[in-house]
Order: structure tokens, then C-alpha cells, then sequence
């Protein structure tokens, strides 16, 4: 990746990013960008009411049928948004998607173990274990050892 900074007198900073929109690092540099400008608290939902959450407290978000669902200190809360637009704004906090249906934010990881299928085993701290699809494994390792 290459990085250049030109000095210019405008009246607000413009970033450009190339690459390859698939990219998953191209993906993590926007992730990065957004995030800085957005806040470190979300709102869930949960029986009708509305609860504000840092997201650092948030381990991980689930896509099942058409809605998305926040786990918050072993309860589970409901997620407004599609998770491909969680996964762009929450790069910069810690999240990463691990499968198809499933963003971790990394912070809650203990430790990762590899499988005999190619998938690997994410043991989080609370005692849960979550499956990292060997299509994200790549992906996931970029984002904790470069972005992250």
C-alpha cells in the first residue's frame, strides 16, 4: 500500500482511496475513515425500548432472517441497519466480519484455533466459541495484523 500526502489549501481534507473496491483491505481503509467520524455509542432495541451501548461492550453482531442482532454482556439486543453497512462503519472500532452472517469485534477474542476443515475457532473471552469460515480467515488475519 502506498500512502502520499499532498499539502493543499482547501477548505476541508479530501482522502482518495484506489484500489480494488473488493479488496478487503481497500474495504478496511474506508472502514477506518468512517469510523473516525463516528461515534463510540449505538442504540439497540429491545422489547420496544431503546438502550444506548458503548460499542466496545458490543462482542458481536448476528444476521438471521431480516434483522440483525447485537450481543451486549450475554443479552441479546436488535441492530437497526444491513450488516455489510455495520461492517464499513465499525472497522474503525474493532469490528470484523468472520462469516457470512457474523461480525466480531476482535477486542472480545481470546484466542484462535485452526480446525482440520480450514476454518478456525475464535474462543472469545466471555466462553463462547464462534466460527471464522475459511473464506474470511485471510481477511480476518489482515485486519488484526495490519489494520487493526
Amino acid at each position: 500500500m502506498k500512502v502520499r500526502f499532498e499539502p493543499a489549501r482547501l477548505p476541508e481534507p479530501e482522502v482518495i482511496v484506489r484500489g480494488d473496491p473488493d479488496s478487503g483491505q481497500v474495504k478496511n481503509i474506508l472502514g477506518l475513515l468512517n469510523g473516525a467520524q463516528s461515534s463510540n455509542k449505538m442504540f439497540f432495541l429491545k422489547n420496544d425500548r431503546e438502550y444506548l451501548f458503548d460499542l466496545k461492550d458490543v462482542t458481536r453482531f448476528e444476521a438471521g432472517g431480516s434483522k440483525i442482532t447485537a450481543y451486549i454482556a450475554g443479552l441479546e439486543y436488535e441492530a437497526r441497519g444491513r450488516l455489510y453497512e455495520l461492517e464499513t462503519a465499525l472497522a474503525a472500532k474493532g469490528f470484523v466480519r468472520i462469516s457470512k452472517g457474523v461480525l466480531v469485534n476482535v477486542n472480545h477474542i481470546a484466542s484462535v484455533e485452526a480446525e482440520f476443515s480450514g476454518n478456525y475457532t475464535a474462543n472469545m473471552k466471555d466462553g463462547g466459541k464462534l466460527t471464522i469460515s475459511r473464506k474470511y480467515v485471510k481477511s480476518f488475519r489482515n485486519f488484526v495484523m495490519e489494520v487493526y
